[in-house]
């Protein structure tokens, strides 16, 4: 898949529009139906929070190089999600006194940036169960070794 196909199919994406809906069983995925719920479970199992800024570590890759030939598409993707994910305000996205809308929004922006880093290097698709979690209409929160948290 190339980084324009990639672009297009992330535009695409009603991100968070099913937060909370079961989703099927599946190897590797632990599914809850609240903030709250997931909260608990961050707090109490081995899960950590999916990254969301530019600084933290890949938990599936390590650390990749950025590649020049990819600040253009990046800066591209960059401006698609931020329209895309600019204007939603969901109250699946709050529990009590957190508000995780900017974290939502950061780790999904996160995920596509390596995602595009997976494509043009040839590299294994971790991410891409995440994107289509994302397709889904899902909220892949928090990672463990070989499972994800998803709202």
């Amino acid at each position: 898949m190339e980084s324009t196909a990639l672009l297009q199919r992330i535009a695409g994406i009603r991100f968070f529009s099913r937060l909370g809906e079961t989703l099927p069983a599946t190897a590797g995925i632990a599914s809850v139906g609240s903030l709250a719920e997931a909260l608990q479970v961050i707090e109490t199992d081995d899960f950590e929070w999916m990254p969301s800024v530019l600084g933290d570590p890949d938990p599936f890759h390590g650390a990749l190089p950025r590649p020049a030939e990819l600040a253009e598409p990046r800066r591209e993707l960059n401006r698609t999600l931020m329209r895309v994910l600019s204007a939603f305000d969901l109250p699946a996205l709050r529990c009590g006194a957190h508000d995780l809308h900017l974290v939502a929004r950061d780790t999904a922006m996160f995920a596509a940036r390596q995602r595009l880093l997976e494509v043009h290097l040839g590299l294994p698709a971790h991410w891409e169960p995440v994107i289509a979690l994302y397709e889904q209409g899902h909220w892949p929160l928090a990672h463990a070794p070989g499972r994800l948290l998803v709202l």
